[in-house]
């Protein structure tokens, strides 16, 4: 062997034979397509040994793909089970929370609400759009979009989740197109992208637009920045457009992007005290702002 395989690379493997391909595994893991190629390609060097077929309709493991997947499985639980011995004996325990960008934003400003109160366990807030593997463990706890479905996940409905447009106050009164259908040709835009499928919200704005956006960034916070300086419009959850006093919306809610949100989390994990605690208190953080999350907090315009 000409070079020294490495546990990343593995993990990486792993995600692609269970997706089926690169694309999906981009959901998965959260690294882009052609790095989890690199990644593949690396490994197979490294083992000597090719360990997918490879066609148009994705990534099949070849019969020694299949049996490195079943050692790779096999570690891969092992592994998990250190985690979760480290996480028993440690003073303080770790508690892994996995959300989008924009639910991760919301809770950074509440976690003192989150925190168990025996302050014997500490909040862990791994945000993006990659989705953590609760079900290995990669995560205790996962805010989602959709009914959990794998078995050994247990899942509650917590609210609906609505999107609209919205810009800086001094913007929209400098621009009465804000507010009508001229806005996607008339008016700046801003919108979020990062490695792997484009979010909703992106993907619903391109359909739309008349115009490329004034500025594309991968981050919540500089979008926000940008957007309360008076830069443009942009499309938000409105439980973050609705909270910022320096915001406007413009249109109604967009139907398209709303979606149910989920609290979803092992269903022998979900009865550890310290993680029952923290399931409880997200659960009711985000119930108490209900009408916020669902677009109610404020009086929806006439136009848009």
């Amino acid at each position: 062997m000409n070079e020294k395989w490495k546990w990343e690379d593995l993990r990486v493997f792993i995600a692609v034979a269970r997706a089926g391909g690169l694309s999906m595994a981009t959901q998965t893991t959260g690294l882009s397509a052609p790095t989890l190629g690199r990644r593949i390609l690396a490994l197979e060097r490294a083992l000597e040994m090719e360990l997918f077929h490879r066609s148009q309709d994705g990534y099949t493991p070849t019969t020694a793909g299949y049996e490195l997947l079943e050692i790779a499985e096999g570690v891969e639980n092992e592994a998990a089970k250190v985690d979760r011995w480290r996480d028993r004996t440690q003073p303080s325990r770790k508690i892994r929370i996995a959300v989008g960008f924009w639910t991760g934003l919301f809770l950074a400003h509440k976690l003192s609400e989150l925190r168990p109160k025996d302050g014997k366990a500490d909040l862990v807030l791994i945000t993006g759009i990659g989705e953590m593997d609760l079900q290995r463990r990669q995560a205790n706890i996962g805010l989602r979009n959709r009914r959990p479905e794998r078995l050994g996940l247990a899942g509650q409905r917590l609210v609906r989740v609505e999107f609209s447009i919205y810009g800086d106050k001094d913007y929209v009164e400098t621009h009465p197109a804000a507010k009508a259908r001229r806005r996607f040709w008339d008016c700046d835009w801003l919108t979020i992208f990062h490695d792997g499928p484009k979010p909703p919200s992106a993907a619903w704005l391109d359909t739309h637009l008349e115009r490329d956006a004034v500025l594309t960034c991968n981050s919540p916070a500089a979008l926000m920045a940008a957007l309360t300086t008076g830069t443009g419009l942009a499309v938000l959850p409105c439980f973050i457009g609705d909270a910022s006093p320096r915001l406007v919306r413009c249109s109604e809610p967009i139907a398209e992007l709303a979606h149910d949100q989920w609290l979803v989390s092992h269903d022998e994990d979900r009865h550890e005290p310290h993680i029952t605690d923290v399931i409880r208190s997200i659960a009711d953080l985000i119930r108490r702002h209900r009408r916020l999350f669902e677009g109610g907090a404020v009086a929806s315009p006439a136009q848009g």
